[in-house]
């Protein structure tokens, strides 16, 4: 199953460039020709002409980006409110593939001539771009046919969900869409409720809203999955207020609705965070702990408080992992695919160099303990699934570090006062990136676990019962590695 990109929305050469630009930026802006060359894996002629499509492509944004080669090297410029971000929006919005999804949104079905016309290609290159596109929809369980979007409303749903919260132009998106309609369902909903939905969330709950508000006319949905994963939530209070709520929100509009209309709501409002920590922690108060998602939130904080011996988590703590948790278990429960907006090889990287192997192993468990409760087949892993794993390893970073124990260091160096300063000091900036620890000069007054001296102490219990190292050479990298070492030896 092929993991559905940004890239795959775009042609083969517009990925190229965009790949150009994003060697820049990982190069600080400078990247030898050679080098493109390298790393692109293409001949002269083609890193020239791709670099010529660049400059006539930005040409209109020559005050905001520059790319310019000086024979030898190629440079990028650009100004402090300009981003990649804005280069893959500038590829994606004149993309073929991209204009079909906003047709086909717009419209809901079809025909091959009329959407020829539209999009100005033959039928052939129409015929392959639904094919490509139906490649990538497959991890969504969706898939467009004879001129339609085919599958689960819930996952066709949640597909234009990530098509319009990373794909579309965002701006462009809420000058065309904005309704009166859209907020008074969102003040309907505080009201009712009893709840404060916070600015992101109402970004989110708006391209939802935006979204259902097309889908719900469409003929021949579909609700087969999320019926069956409804069934313990039917009498769920948070469900049967959302049910009266968007039956009578719809019926004001003339707008007749089924049941399922208010289930999909349910699910959106569980798993892409609505609720902010508060009233998503009264909710949980009322809700059944029977059910699937409440018992893997409890299952899943119960294995980690026993991997890593705690005795007991502090109550916020404990409480804020529930709220995390169930956006993680709501999402694996009810939904099934994801777009890769960051990529998931670079990410998984960076948080290793983080959490360490013993803690990314132990995510995996964790995702393991996940998908086998839930019925999904490790064999069948989609990006929602992989993407959870870097979710539950910043979840435990999150814990092991709230968790982690302050290592109170004191800094003893017997010396002339006009040195000490100058390198109390160079310790203490040598030692700030060091987590979980706390560093000062010395004071008799207080307590520490660890005291960096330069000399042995004559009494071995001066400094009570911390332990006591003794600089070679203060901050030299010898010292530092030990430092380091005993700081991990004092937080086991």
């Amino acid at each position: 199953m092929t993991t559905l990109k940004i890239e795959h929305f775009l042609e083969k050469n517009d990925i190229r460039e965009v790949t150009i630009f994003k060697q820049l930026v990982l190069n600080g802006g400078k990247l030898s020709y050679a080098n493109m060359l390298e790393y692109l894996s293409i001949a002269k002629a083609s890193l020239e002409k791709d670099l010529e499509s660049i400059s006539f492509r930005i040409e209109s944004l020559a005050d905001q980006v520059q790319v310019t080669f000086d024979g030898q090297f190629i440079f990028l410029t650009m100004s402090n409110d300009f981003s990649l971000q804005h280069i893959y929006k500038l590829y994606l919005n004149q993309s073929v593939k991209v204009n079909l999804i906003r047709f086909l949104f717009k419209h809901q079905e079809f025909s091959i001539t009329q959407l020829t016309q539209e999009l100005a290609i033959s039928d052939s290159s129409l015929f392959r771009k639904i094919k490509e596109l139906n490649s990538f929809l497959k991890e969504f369980g969706i898939k467009i046919r004879n001129g339609q979007m085919h599958g689960e409303e819930l996952h066709i749903r949640h597909f234009y969900f990530q098509f319009f919260s990373y794909i579309e132009n965002k701006e462009a998106l809420v000058a065309s869409h904005t309704s009166k309609q859209i907020a008074q369902m969102l003040q309907a909903v505080e009201s009712f409720l009893h709840i404060t939905i916070e600015p992101t969330n109402r970004q989110r709950f708006n391209t939802w809203m935006m979204i259902s508000k097309n889908r719900v006319n469409s003929k021949s949905k579909q609700y087969t999955s999320l019926r069956d994963h409804m069934q313990p939530y039917l009498e769920d209070p948070l469900y049967q207020k959302i049910r009266i709520m968007v039956l009578r929100y719809f019926s004001r509009y003339s707008i007749e609705v089924d049941e399922e209309e208010a289930m999909l709501h349910f699910a959106f409002f569980l798993a892409f965070p609505i609720l902010n920590e508060h009233d998503f922690h009264e909710y949980t108060l009322e809700r059944d702990r029977r059910a699937p998602i409440a018992t893997l939130d409890t299952y899943i904080v119960e294995t980690i408080i026993i991997h890593y011996k705690f005795r007991k988590l502090p109550y916020m703590l404990e409480r804020d992992m529930h709220y995390h948790l169930s956006h993680i278990h709501t999402k694996l429960y009810f939904f099934q695919g994801d777009m890769e907006v960051y990529a998931f090889e670079e990410l998984l990287a960076k948080e290793k160099q983080f959490a360490g192997r013993k803690m990314v192993s132990f995510a995996h468990k964790l995702l393991g303990i996940s998908t086998t409760k839930f019925g999904i087949l490790r064999a069948e892993e989609t990006q929602s699934v992989k993407m959870d794993l870097l979710k539950y390893i910043s979840l435990l970073a999150m814990a092991s570090f709230k968790m982690r124990t302050i290592v109170k260091i004191g800094i003893d160096l017997k010396m002339e006062k006009f040195y000490t300063e100058t390198l109390n000091q160079l310790l203490i900036l040598n030692m700030r990136h060091i987590n979980g620890i706390k560093v000062e000069v010395y004071q008799p007054v207080k307590s520490y676990d660890l005291i960096l001296t330069n000399e042995q102490a004559i009494k071995k219990d001066c400094y009570g019962d911390a332990k006591v190292y003794v600089l070679s050479e203060i901050s030299s990298s010898f010292d530092m590695k030990n430092i380091q070492r005993i700081i991990q030896e004092l937080h086991s």
